[in-house]
């Protein structure tokens, strides 16, 4: 299936708030509430839409700093290491890059003594962990939502 204008709006509206109606999308779409309640459902059938989430601010949920992380990894481990930082509830998002890059990890603790203890208990633990390289979050430019 190939996205068209409408499914389009679809995304882009729910995208700004997941809890928008129905009835508010076909509107600003031109469309009948049946038609884009089928959308919805045909965009998350073909997994356009992976799921509706919500984003909570971690600073108000009592975590303080945030981090990204680059962990260099023993290749023949790196698969390992992947499925090992997936657990760690301290990792809000982990990528595994191309190159020299490794695995980036994004995470969110309470303070620097919860990020040390991160770094040195967890993750500085796990076999094939090689050079991590810590940069701490001053400020959102950009948020991803």
């Amino acid at each position: 299936m190939t996205l068209d204008h409408i499914d389009e709006k679809i995304i882009s509206m729910l995208q700004d708030d997941g809890r928008r109606s129905y009835s508010e999308i076909a509107d600003a779409a031109e469309r009948t509430e049946v038609t884009i309640r089928r959308r919805v459902k045909r965009l998350i059938d073909e997994g356009y839409i992976k799921k509706f989430t919500v984003i909570l601010d971690p600073m108000k949920m009592g975590r303080k700093i945030r981090a990204v992380i680059r962990v260099k990894t023993v290749m023949k481990e790196a698969t390992v290491i992947s499925k090992k930082v997936q657990h760690f509830s301290e990792v809000d998002e982990a990528y595994f890059l191309d190159g020299a890059c490794g695995i980036m990890l994004k995470v969110t603790v309470d303070d620097l003594a919860n990020l040390r203890e991160f770094l040195e208990l967890k993750l500085g633990k796990v076999p094939g962990v090689g050079e991590i390289e810590t940069c701490i979050v001053l400020e959102d430019i950009k948020p991803p939502y």
